[in-house]
């Protein structure tokens, strides 16, 4: 069985960013483009996956969504919570494990960066259970890190291949990489997909310093 990083590993990452004062936000890269896809669906509840500390659930959510929230790290949930608490619902769980969801319980669930984090057999049981979650008709946003970001990871992340497209860092994290195939893959039973090749440049220098797949798909 391939390892991949776990609670405990996320705990840590978040109160380290939590004492540093250095919260992963994005800002509204990330949601922003899932606004208008979003409204035309007629999505009024929607499911974060891999919420981190939560501040994208509030951007949803302040836009008129209803939002239910996950992340492994229950220190992440806290911090979410602990801000958000009174917007959006936040909830300590496994979303590589089945979640405590109905079948088509949600209009739409969203992932940002967040799903890329296991080998194979993994990744693909979690797109499953994504597309148990969703109902018909409904939609699955996300963004995972394309095989492109790979060598820009490499410039500051030393890395061991564990299978195809899926590395350990020398940090402890894990991350797969994902190729346009692979995603047509395991989101080949979907209606719909569109996918949008995006390089996220460095404020400052102008430089690609990330690579995402921007992914919307009906079911």
């Amino acid at each position: 069985m391939t390892a991949y990083a776990g609670a405990e590993f996320w705990d840590q990452f978040h109160q380290q960013r939590k004492e540093s004062g250095r919260d992963l936000d994005w800002g509204g890269l990330w949601t922003r483009p899932f606004l208008a896809p979003l409204r035309e669906a007629g999505v009024r509840t929607i499911l974060e996956i891999g919420c981190g500390t939560g501040n994208d659930a509030a951007r949803l959510a302040s836009a008129g969504y209803v939002v239910t929230a996950i992340d492994l790290s229950a220190e992440a949930i806290g911090q979410a919570e602990a801000r958000f608490g009174s917007v959006a619902t936040f909830t300590a769980a496994d979303m590589t494990q089945r979640l405590p969801f109905p079948d088509g319980g949600f209009d739409a669930v969203m992932s940002n960066v967040a799903m890329h984090m296991f080998p194979d057999r993994v990744t693909r049981a979690v797109f499953a259970e994504v597309g148990r979650l969703v109902r018909a008709g409904g939609l699955f946003v996300f963004h995972v890190n394309a095989l492109e970001d790979r060598p820009l990871r490499a410039r500051w992340q030393t890395a061991r291949e564990l299978e195809a497209d899926y590395v350990t860092e020398e940090s402890g994290q894990t991350m797969h990489f994902f190729s346009e195939s692979y995603l047509r893959e395991l989101l080949g039973e979907w209606r719909e997909l569109q996918l949008t090749s995006v390089p996220i440049l460095h404020s400052e220098t102008g430089e690609p310093y990330k690579h995402v797949w921007r992914g919307i798909a009906r079911r």
